[in-house]
């Protein structure tokens, strides 16, 4: 599997971490400087540690919050007034964000996981309906009549 789409997801979420941090350092144009880019700066770091560390439905769902998120800071960057150079870190960090969340949602089924590579190749999911099971074993070459040790332990064919 190519490791491209991971770095497509890294590479956002790094940026927009680093911008909305950056963005807390950085002169608002306003007499207080707002807070809120450090805490969405670990929420970035975290999004990359869930987007790798979950599958299926549940890196979607990373992927969303992770959108949400910089809509959120884009919201919050707009409304706080000022013109500083901090408010455009924080802007580009947000669009980051969006893009980074919509990379996850996007390349969902690409994206490594943890612990995938410890999963047999040859391993099957079972559907439920021991009829389908059956059927779908015979086209897998396993024979039905012979039963295997893991399963009955105690009998020896």
């Amino acid at each position: 599997m190519s490791r491209r789409p991971l770095w497509m997801v890294a590479l956002p979420l790094a940026g927009a971490a680093a911008a909305l941090w950056g963005s807390t350092r950085l002169d608002w144009g306003t007499a207080t400087t707002p807070r809120f880019g450090a805490a969405l700066a670990l929420v970035a770091l975290a999004g990359f540690a869930g987007a790798v560390a979950v599958g299926g439905w549940v890196k979607r769902v990373v992927g969303a919050v992770l959108g949400l998120a910089g809509v959120l800071a884009g919201v919050a960057a707009l409304t706080t007034g000022g013109a500083g150079p901090g408010r455009w870190l924080a802007l580009l960090g947000a669009v980051l964000l969006v893009v980074a969340g919509a990379a996850v949602i996007r390349l969902t089924a690409r994206l490594p996981t943890l612990g995938s590579r410890y999963q047999p190749v040859n391993a099957r999911r079972t559907s439920g309906d021991t009829n389908r099971d059956m059927w779908d074993g015979l086209s897998h070459g396993e024979d039905p009549t012979v039963s295997h040790p893991a399963e009955n332990p105690g009998d020896e064919r």
